[in-house]
């Protein structure tokens, strides 16, 4: 009896757990069907209907709607194997949505018409809205670096594989020379008007590469492990591309005038300026001290920075670095002296 007890009781625990795990919405597993899709796995509309409760006509209904709005020419129902297959293997490495998103996006698509038809309208705004940004506003580019569709693919790949650890090989430009490189990517910034790649190559060094001058990355099927803590203190401290992620890190003393000091604390490239409580005038004008940490040994990360904004930052010291300004200062005067 008590076995049979038992038994009983396991039989209505399973119908619970199973009965709990039906709870879920239809949403909550169509990330992981997208990713299926993608990887060239068949889905079968019957089968999750069977594991999951789900109605199948309620989840080809789903797939029909992600088609068309998100995924066009990458996946289509099969009649012969009555299942869904993909067109277009390896599609959602090159999106820059997360099915997640998607899948929200799609929700409110699809749900857009319980506010009222007077909001409906603002709902597919929204949305287009959205879409537009991840196509074009965050990759606004200065002049000079137009973007194209190829960029925003790469953008796509490189994102893929930072988010999957896996080793990434493409073609770069080096002196003239188009090379094939293998690396590890952590991150992609944007600094300066231009992105760029983050990452480790191989028995070398961090590298940061311009994602317009990359060519051709192909995800491998590899994964990686690199601690890259000390990059991100490097990033956090970066004032422009010259960021250097071997040397030890240094300090430098400026005087910043006083009517700008309130746009340095401010400004997010100023993160490795600190100000401190010294303060002193000089012809007239008050300044505030600052501590600079930077990370470049011939003052580079730190030197446009300071040529930007004289005579309203004035170089403490090192003295290796007052000598360096001055010498710009003396090419640029001798220019004019001809």
């Amino acid at each position: 009896m008590i076995k049979i007890f038992i038994a009983t009781i396991v039989y209505f625990l399973k119908q619970l757990l199973k009965g709990l795990d039906m709870a879920k919405k239809i949403e909550e597993i169509l990330p992981k069907i997208l990713k299926d899709l993608s990887n060239g796995i068949g889905i079968s509309t019957l089968e999750i209907e069977k594991e999951y409760g789900f109605s199948a006509s309620g989840v080809r209904n789903h797939l029909r709607n992600l088609q068309a709005r998100f995924y066009k020419n990458c996946f289509k129902y099969d009649g012969s194997t009555k299942k869904w297959v993909t067109t277009d293997r390896g599609f959602l490495r090159r999106e820059l949505l997360e099915p997640e998103e998607v899948i929200v996006l799609n929700g409110i698509y699809r749900n857009k018409d319980r506010l009222g038809p007077s909001l409906s309208k603002t709902h597919e705004t929204m949305i287009e809205s959205y879409l537009k940004r991840t196509k074009s506003y965050i990759f606004k580019q200065h002049k000079a670096e137009d973007v194209t569709q190829g960029m925003e693919q790469i953008f796509a790949i490189l994102k893929s594989a930072i988010n999957e650890k896996n080793i990434v090989e493409l073609k770069y430009p080096s002196k003239g020379v188009l090379k094939t490189r293998r690396v590890f990517p952590y991150r992609i910034v944007y600094i300066e008007y231009y992105w760029y790649l983050i990452s480790y190559e191989e028995n070398d060094r961090m590298k940061s590469f311009r994602l317009s001058l990359i060519q051709s990355p192909t995800i491998l099927d590899e994964t990686y492990k690199y601690d890259f803590e000390n990059v991100n203190l490097r990033l956090k401290l970066a004032m422009n591309a010259y960021v250097d992620f071997e040397e030890p890190l240094n300090r430098i003393s400026v005087l910043v005038w006083e009517k700008i000091v309130e746009h340095i604390e401010l400004a997010s490239y100023f993160d490795a300026w600190k100000k401190l409580e010294y303060s002193t005038s000089l012809n007239g004008k008050k300044y505030q001290r600052f501590e600079v940490t930077i990370t470049n040994p011939n003052y580079d990360d730190i030197t446009p920075t300071i040529m930007k904004y004289m005579p309203n930052i004035i170089v403490e010291e090192p003295e290796e670095l007052i000598e360096k300004i001055d010498e710009i200062i003396n090419q640029y005067k001798k220019l004019y002296a001809v």
